[in-house]
């Protein structure tokens, strides 16, 4: 087996493990984004009608915190109110989604990636790092630090990257080890040989060389 026939079935080998790797990957990634839920970071937890105080802390939460309802809250329905209880500053505010109709139920126009069983209506945005808010709600929510929201976003292009890339680095991997193995079997044939023999001519006093 020769070194081209060598690097190329080395080559095809890695780019396989390569393809198999990403692709485990992806699967993986979009199996665990399945099962997050608001629930597993909670930033804030209110109750419907009563005021909960918080003092904001960054923590890689940055500005604004998403809100999140259960799955049978109506969207047009749902009212939030925050005030800052702080020193004088710009106030934090509610950016609330629009809302759509669908079947008869109201939902926010991002519902179809939320996650099962809760619906994203919105952020809190604006919120400075040490100061103290009051917000009220009309339903129990949840808050997630947006760092996290982030972080599933990158974690999903991930995934979608590791679905799409496994495939290409799979078919690459095969492509290359085949013709990896059609050169071996080529380039092991029988080979010609190119024999010298040399016959001494006693009559003539002298050895003549013959090629086969």
């Amino acid at each position: 087996m020769n070194t081209g026939t060598k690097v190329t079935i080395g080559a095809g080998t890695i780019i396989l493990i390569i393809g198999i790797l990403a692709t485990i990957m992806g699967v993986s990634g979009f199996a665990g984004m399945d099962d997050w839920a608001p629930t597993d970071d909670i930033y804030l937890e209110a109750s419907g009608d009563e005021s909960v105080s918080f003092i904001h802390i960054e923590k890689g939460n940055g500005t604004k915190v998403a809100v999140f309802v259960t799955s049978d809250v109506r969207c047009d329905e749902f009212t939030l109110e925050i005030q800052r209880v702080g020193p004088l500053g710009d106030d934090a505010y509610w950016m609330a989604d629009a809302c759509v109709d669908l079947d008869g139920r109201s939902l926010p126009s991002g519902y179809a990636d939320d996650p099962e069983g809760w619906l994203h209506l919105g952020d809190i945005v604006l919120l400075e790092d040490g100061v103290e808010y009051s917000i009220t709600t009309n339903h129990d929510v949840v808050l997630v630090g947006w760092n996290v929201i982030d972080g599933l976003i990158g974690g999903f292009l991930g995934a979608l990257a590791g679905i799409c890339g496994g495939p290409i680095f799979l078919c690459c991997g095969f492509f290359l080890l085949i013709l990896g193995g059609l050169l071996a079997v080529t380039s092991s044939g029988p080979k010609k040989t190119k024999a010298v023999i040399e016959i001494e001519n006693v009559d003539a006093g002298d050895a003549s060389t013959y090629q086969k």
